[in-house]
């Protein structure tokens, strides 16, 4: 499992690091808030430090955060399409734990059982936590582990690329393979299955926007240790284990 979260540790980088050459151009999804909804099917949205009134056949939960892609019409007015909510893992910023790419790294190295030791490490973190959201945050990831499920807060140095990454050993017909859903605020979320073969590794992926798939096409072939990649696009991924609202919703 340590080679596998090795592994799939650097698909991870190599999605984040090929976003740096990307413009904002409205080719990857962005992301927006719902501030309130007005007369009929339209809503306030924040987009960035901008906001903007726009309409939405789809129904829109206020206060929620979403992904969109965004164009312009034929009039020049901005508009909004393949909007999809995005999961309480990354309803709040204010992330209590994040681990870099070395803090990770360091992780893997110095455990045998991955499960083990994140349990063992936020025992610890748990009986010394300063406030209601960290102590509920640490115990939802605690609740993760329980259902077999290693979710590791992740922190780069650009912060709107911090996110999530989830993982389980998976078993189907007779082979075992690693699962994994990961969440990025700015690629929207990935699920999929990673294969260690003795051919090499085949990587299962699927995302939720054809532009995210576009992107890992043309990056996934600078990892020498894949042998073989199929991407799918599905909007309708979710977390292996969801953060619920009512532990989220305390207030330090």
């Amino acid at each position: 499992m340590i080679k596998q979260l090795s592994q799939l540790a650097q698909i991870q980088n190599t999605m984040q690091n090929s976003t740096k050459t990307t413009q904002f151009n409205a080719t990857l999804p962005i992301k927006l808030e719902v501030m309130e909804k007005l007369q009929g099917i339209r809503y306030m949205l924040k987009v960035g430090n901008a906001t903007i009134e726009t309409k939405s056949l789809k129904e829109l939960q206020v206060g929620s955060k979403y992904w969109a892609m965004m164009g312009r019409s034929s009039a020049g007015g901005i508009t909004l399409s393949n909007l999809i909510k995005q999961p309480n893992l990354l309803k709040d910023s204010n992330i209590p734990l994040k681990l870099n790419e070395k803090a990770l790294s360091q992780f893997l190295q110095n455990s045998e059982n991955p499960l083990d030791a994140m349990k063992g490490f936020l025992t610890d973190r748990l009986a010394n936590a300063e406030s209601k959201w960290e102590f509920a945050f640490l115990s939802h990831m605690l609740m993760s582990l329980k259902h077999k499920v290693l979710t590791i807060p992740l922190h780069y140095d650009d912060e709107s690329k911090n996110g999530f990454m989830q993982l389980r050993k998976k078993r189907v017909k007779e082979e075992t393979c690693l699962e994994f859903y990961s969440v990025f605020s700015n690629l929207g979320a990935t699920w999929g299955l990673l294969w260690d073969f003795k051919e090499g590794v085949r990587l299962d992926i699927s995302v939720m926007y054809e532009s995210v798939a576009r992107l890992l096409n043309n990056n996934l072939d600078s990892l020498a240790f894949i042998k073989e990649t199929h991407i799918n696009i599905h909007s309708d991924i979710a977390p292996l284990y969801e953060f619920s609202d009512s532990l989220l919703d305390l207030e330090g």
